[in-house]
């Protein structure tokens, strides 16, 4: 099974009636190589839907593997970090790419 933790208006799409102040949470069984893009799609999202998201406390892209057991976080797309998590995606919206040295590595 994979614990997958919606949020925002994802959450929505599972219990019309869920509350935003209120944790939903839905299991679901695991698919063996399965890709986060893959299981975006079981969950009849499209990647567009989502914004930063998460496998076991770390960003996913879309390549991601799940693995058996994991904590998946899906945020919907404008629902950002708190830091807006530039130098995890490194998409170019911030000034300068994080150096190797960075604080943040």
């Amino acid at each position: 099974m994979i614990e997958i933790h919606l949020y925002g208006i994802l959450k929505k799409k599972f219990d019309p009636k869920a509350s935003f102040a209120e944790d939903t949470v839905i299991s679901i069984p695991h698919v063996k190589n399965e890709s986060f893009l893959e299981l975006l799609k079981r969950l009849d999202f499209k990647q567009t839907d989502c914004g930063d998201c998460f496998i076991n406390g770390k960003v996913a892209n879309e390549t991601t593997v799940i693995p058996e057991g994991a904590r998946v976080g899906l945020f919907p797309l404008g629902m950002h970090l708190l830091c807006g998590g530039q130098h995890l995606k490194g998409h170019g919206f911030i000034s300068k790419k994080p150096t190797i040295n960075s604080e943040y590595y």
